[in-house]
């Protein structure tokens, strides 16, 4: 049996957002375009993942609660997060109150 999950080009930009966030700081111009979650949560799934309610996701539509991909980058004092598949630009924390 043979299965990738993701593509190799899917890595090489994961890897080289990583790199750049740790090595050079965050640079904010790399969320260009990154939905915003609110309400976010680390998830247990069979790899962590984030869930919350996204505004500007490509595929999910505003208000809705989504489920991410793997995390494998997050900073929430810089208020972001990488997942396999994008960047995200993060609100409160599930269970915060609203000021």
């Amino acid at each position: 049996m043979h299965y990738t999950f993701a593509g190799a080009e899917t890595f090489a930009r994961l890897t080289d957002d990583i790199r750049k966030a740790v090595s050079e700081g965050f640079d904010p111009r790399m969320l260009a375009g990154a939905p915003f979650l609110d309400e976010y949560a680390l998830v247990p799934q069979p790899a962590a993942g984030l869930t919350g309610i996204v505004t500007g996701h490509p595929r999910i539509a505003d208000g809705h609660r989504c489920f991410s991909t793997q995390v494998f980058h997050i900073n929430t004092a810089q208020g972001v997060a990488r997942t396999l598949n994008r960047w995200y630009r993060l609100g409160r924390p599930h269970g915060s109150e609203r000021n």
